[in-house]
């Protein structure tokens, strides 16, 4: 059945409104599109501070463009709405699969009260193995004050709320169709602030990350190189010609530099995770996407063909909404809300209010007709309690005959809440980590002389080692000899700096130590001849600080290597079988001893 709805995203700097009628599932058309900049102050990471004055700017914009829908679905960013993906036993009907996450919320979301939050879910994929039918899901937690903003909001332009979405289920829900089957695709939406990275094959998504560097963190790195104003920045970084001309190729590098190594970061992770998955090609849309030179990076770093959405399957725009195929993919949130909302829906007192007025008279009239007819109600239920009390007593018979079926499913409940907690057990003996301390052991046997170890990080069996080296041949040396340990899947070298002084506690330490004592000394007798001859001026100073001339120099960098997993979940599922059905064995002996 067709539907025609309102969508609207509100954003940091822009609010996005557009009219749409969903044709099914998979299939929408655009009626009508505008936007409006998003007041300031209005909007707090997803929260409506100043609700009238965002209800006022989204009517001056709607007001005179034929928008006539009375229902609307709200899309949401905010950093207080966590996601997770949740693996479940098969279960039919949405509404088993919220109780099941309801229930175990406190496992999946770290709260400290769950009535504050709303929870709601997106099927990925169900799928077989070899404990049964399960299920893949992407769950969701809100604060509840959160949605009920924009319920406000709703009231407030009278509109009836007709579903509440996040914009990472939105995105996805649109991009979905854009994929095709069997092939893997890195997908990169770089905004102004952030880059969402996804890893899709076909329709289902492998990986979903974020980045906290987008389109600004390149236009202020090439402000801060080419000391430009933000304007001019931006100029230079969306013509390609005046590009080439004015900033050379290590400018550039260095201006998308936390960007592309953050993206390459996520993608290694991805290949060691999945060697099997081999990424296809680049996709890339939103405000990042259209950098100067940012195709060329990608595919360079990355090794995969770069494109461009040209057109978006599954949504049409008629010809009033004025929208090109470039500007269409600004309302990629708005678009997949429409399509398939994650629900994150409340049932408004207000909303409750305004039925109640109506209900209160009904109900009036109705207490009234409940006194008339109670007296020949009672009578006839008197009459019925009778028969039915002599039935009732035959089935409390019967009940108590059953009653040790319930003791047979309360044994059955126990064997599989003691089978699921071993099985979680077992899997939480899995870390990556494990091999952290042979890693550390073969560092220091294979570290050149006077290389120095600063920090350690370790997580998800990526280990970041800080170190501190007296040449670049001592770096080389140090990552060939890292490459050849049987458990390193690979290793990323980055952030070499350097500085004119000796590392503490190397060779010549001691000797740099003394070079600035000297310096110290000289400084000092310069200032003595001052003060006994104060007709003599000029007087040279050496900075004890000063490295223009030093012969000490070392460099210090981040390595990053890569360990491989010890134990697959296979083998730890293998192992949990085995020790349930020895456990089974043994009760049973038993029991047939005492018998």
């Amino acid at each position: 059945m067709e539907q025609k709805l309102l969508s609207i995203y509100i954003g940091k700097d822009v609010t996005r409104i557009c009219e749409v009628v969903k044709k099914s599932a998979t299939s929408i058309v655009v009626n009508n599109a505008t936007e409006v900049s998003t007041p300031p102050g209005a909007l707090d990471d997803g929260y409506l501070t100043d609700i009238p004055t965002i209800a006022e700017a989204i009517r001056g914009c709607v007001f005179g463009r034929g928008f006539s829908a009375s229902k609307v679905v709200f899309t949401i960013s905010s950093k207080k709405i966590a996601n997770k993906e949740v693996v479940i036993p098969y279960v039919r009907g949405d509404k088993k699969i919220a109780q099941i996450l309801e229930a175990n919320s406190s496992e999946y979301f770290p709260m400290t009260t769950a009535g504050d939050f709303l929870f709601a879910h997106s099927v990925m994929e169900t799928y077989q193995d070899e404990d049964g039918k399960k299920l893949r899901l992407t769950a969701v937690a809100a604060p509840r004050d959160l949605v009920e903003c924009y319920y406000e909001l709703a009231d407030e332009l009278r509109l009836t709320v007709e579903n509440i979405d996040y914009v990472g289920n939105s995105v996805l829900q649109l991009l979905s169709l854009q994929m095709k089957e069997g092939d893997t695709e890195l997908v990169l939406q770089i905004e102004k602030d952030m880059t969402f990275v996804n890893v899709m094959s076909g329709k289902d998504i492998i990986l979903q990350r974020s980045v906290p560097y987008g389109k600004n963190a390149v236009i202020n790195s090439m402000m801060e190189i080419k000391k430009l104003t933000e304007k001019d920045a931006k100029t230079l970084l969306s013509n390609r010609d005046m590009l080439d001309r004015q900033v050379t190729e290590a400018e550039y590098a260095e201006a998308v530099r936390y960007l592309i190594s953050s993206i390459g970061r996520i993608v290694e992770y991805h290949r060691s995770r999945n060697p099997e998955r081999i990424i296809d090609g680049i996709k890339v849309f939103g405000e990042g996407s259209a950098i100067a030179g940012i195709d060329e990076v990608l595919k360079q770093e990355l090794g995969a063909n770069v494109t461009h959405f040209s057109t978006l399957q599954g949504v049409k725009v008629s010809g009033k909404a004025y929208l090109t195929s470039e500007s269409a993919l600004r309302y990629l949130a708005n678009f997949g809300a429409i399509l398939k909302p994650i629900g994150l829906t409340i049932n408004k007192g207000k909303a409750k209010e305004k039925v109640s007025r109506g209900i209160d008279r009904v109900l009036l009239i109705v207490l009234l007709l409940g006194l008339f007819t109670s007296v020949l109600f009672c009578s006839v239920q008197g009459l019925i309690y009778f028969g039915v009390k002599g039935e009732n007593e035959d089935l409390d018979e019967k009940v108590k005959e059953m009653s040790t079926v319930e003791d047979v499913i309360l044994e059955y409940n126990n064997a599989i809440d003691a089978y699921n907690l071993v099985i979680e057990s077992a899997k939480g003996t899995e870390n990556d980590n494990e091999q952290l301390l042979v890693m550390i052991e073969n560092l220091e046997r294979i570290m050149p002389k006077d290389v120095r170890v600063t920090a350690i990080e370790s997580l998800d069996g990526a280990v970041v080692f800080s170190i501190q080296s007296p040449s670049l041949e001592a770096i080389a040396d140090l990552a060939v000899n890292v490459e050849n340990l049987n458990f390193v899947d690979g290793y990323l070298l980055e952030a070499v700096t350097s500085k004119d002084e000796a590392i503490p506690g190397a060779s010549n330490y001691n000797e740099f130590l003394a070079e600035e004592e000297k310096n110290k000394s000289k400084n000092k007798n310069n200032r003595d001849d001052e003060e006994t001859d104060n007709e003599e001026e000029n007087t040279e100073e050496v900075d004890p600080l000063d490295r223009s001339v030093s012969k000490f120099r070392y460099y210090e960098y981040d390595l990053t290597v890569f360990i491989k997993k010890p134990v697959s979940e296979e083998e730890y599922k293998s192992f949990v079988k085995e020790t349930l059905k020895s456990d089974a064995d043994s009760s049973q002996e038993k029991e047939g001893g005492d018998k």
